[in-house]
């Protein structure tokens, strides 16, 4: 930990300015003294009067829990459009797609244990899941050993057949390494075999029940699928080895089918180059038990507070800074994917990608998923990003489909994720813990300012960032963070284009 994170914000403020001194005095040319006044200025601008922590709160507070297509998410359109434009951002618009489906609980869910006797069940419905028949679902529990391997399911047929099929971290983690999708087909498998239901057993403790774990491309899951909360899953798993287990749960979800999604845009105009862009990205949509305040509204409220502080300088970089707040991340990406095949043509004109969506945690730095180019790319406002604690490089590259940086990376658009500690994030996403509450100003204000003043500085350079990698040097970029497979089984899904 940074030592400016153990002091008062006026101690980090006097340490930012500091920091823009040294840079003034030892940056590469490719800084120059005009763009280090600027970046300067918007530190002081991001640390003094910066606005994510409020944007957060009214999103989160006051909106809610925005999931994609639902009214919430709709009004969380309409407020980011309202701020943007209140801002004097400009060509503030909408950008439609479509979702196979869009999906809302009607019911809470319920559950318990029948036999070896009667309890009560922590459970809800897995989004995407279709309702329960009237009356609900009953029948023997049947762990799923792997739930990576299709052989190794069809092996078991004779227990999943008229079963309600437990998956656990244990079923998850059986096949080893293996492709997301595969895993999502192998859970449709299981309704072909001739399952009544499946439960995912959640890794979380307190019986929190996280959801969102199922759904890949915005398409109901095959069977009702209810999630279920780590100490109701281990004691399922203790009566198992005992004996038969028979249980019953019961939900309602509303479905609309083939709904139009809205993505945010906004730009603010490059003086120079305007044709050229950085894209500062991240997803308005978020699950249902919380108010999503950590995942995402840390990251839309990043972007937000970035447009703000930009806006107060008077100086645009020479490059457009373009804004894009996406839907449907949570269901697979699809906002993302959606804009990337409809800027397509664009892409050879976007500098970088900056996507923030790992929570309010303080910065680290920024996540490169494998580019020793970008990690130079970098350097010259490395001792600016130290002031903040956060001139860390992590070549970590799991989260390289899990965000929506992915298809932009896979073109070859140079994609940096920020970089903060995963610990809060992962123990408070997706489930009912996640609210404003949880957010701390300082460290959400110093993500922001990272943000803020990498793309500044990316997009005030004078020549361009980093190199857009061929295909065959993406292909590299996968096999150097061990997630070939995955954006292989990804591309042929069509899941990237």
């Amino acid at each position: 930990m940074s030592f400016l994170f153990k002091m008062p914000l006026t101690f980090t403020i006097l340490a930012v300015v500091s920091a823009g001194e040294l840079l003034a005095q030892s940056a590469p040319t490719s800084l120059p003294p005009e763009t280090v006044t600027a970046l300067q200025q918007l530190a002081g601008n991001m640390l003094l009067s910066g606005q994510a922590y409020e944007y957060d709160r009214q999103l989160a507070d006051g909106i809610g829990p925005r999931l994609t297509g639902s009214a919430n998410y709709v009004k969380a359109t309409d407020w980011a459009m309202a701020e943007f434009t209140k801002l004097g951002l400009k060509n503030v618009h909408r950008e439609s797609w479509t979702i196979p489906a869009t999906w809302e609980p009607e019911t809470v869910g319920t559950g318990r244990i029948l036999e070896p006797h009667e309890q009560r069940l922590h459970m809800e419905s897995e989004g995407w899941s279709p309702s329960t028949p009237e009356g609900g679902v009953k029948g023997e529990v049947f762990h799923l050993p792997n739930l990576g391997s299709a052989e190794a399911i069809h092996k078991d047929a004779d227990k999943i057949k008229g079963a309600i099929v437990l998956i656990d971290s244990e079923s998850r983690q059986a096949g080893g390494d293996v492709p997301y999708g595969t895993m999502v087909d192998n859970g449709s498998l299981l309704a072909k075999l001739g399952a009544v239901a499946v439960i995912n057993g959640s890794g979380t403790t307190q019986n929190a029940v996280s959801v969102g774990g199922g759904v890949w491309d915005g398409h109901l899951l095959a069977l009702p699928t209810a999630n279920m909360g780590a100490e109701d899953t281990l004691l399922l798993r203790r009566l198992l080895k005992a004996g038969p287990v028979t249980v019953e749960f019961s939900f309602k979800n509303r479905v609309r089918e083939n709904v139009k999604i809205d993505n945010i845009v906004a730009v603010i105009p490059g003086r120079e180059v305007p044709k050229e862009f950085v894209l500062i990205g991240a997803h308005l949509d978020s699950w249902h038990p919380g108010t999503g305040a950590q995942d995402n509204g840390t990251g839309t409220s990043t972007a937000l507070a970035v447009a703000q502080a930009v806006m107060a300088l008077h100086a645009p970089p020479r490059r457009t800074l373009r804004f894009v707040l996406f839907g449907g991340e949570e269901e697979g990406l699809l906002g993302s994917h959606a804009y990337a095949r409809a800027h397509s043509d664009e892409l050879k004109d976007c500098d970088a990608v900056l996507v923030t969506d790992s929570g309010g945690e303080a910065p680290r730095g920024w996540m490169t998923l494998g580019r020793a180019d970008l990690k130079e790319a970098l350097a010259p406002i490395q001792v600016l990003l130290g002031g903040l604690g956060a001139e860390g490089i992590s070549d970590y590259g799991r989260i390289a489909f899990s965000s929506d940086q992915a298809d932009f990376m896979v073109r070859g658009v140079p994609s940096l994720v920020l970089w903060t500690g995963f610990d809060k994030y992962m123990a408070l996403h997706h489930k009912p813990s996640d609210t404003f509450d949880k957010v701390v100003q300082k460290d959400l204000t110093l993500g922001a300012a990272v943000v803020g003043l990498t793309a500044y500085a990316i997009a005030d350079e004078q020549g361009s960032f980093a190199a857009h990698l061929t295909t065959p040097q993406v292909e590299e970029q996968m096999k150097q963070i061990k997630m070939f497979e995955e954006y292989k089984d990804m591309r042929d899904r069509g899941f990237l284009f």
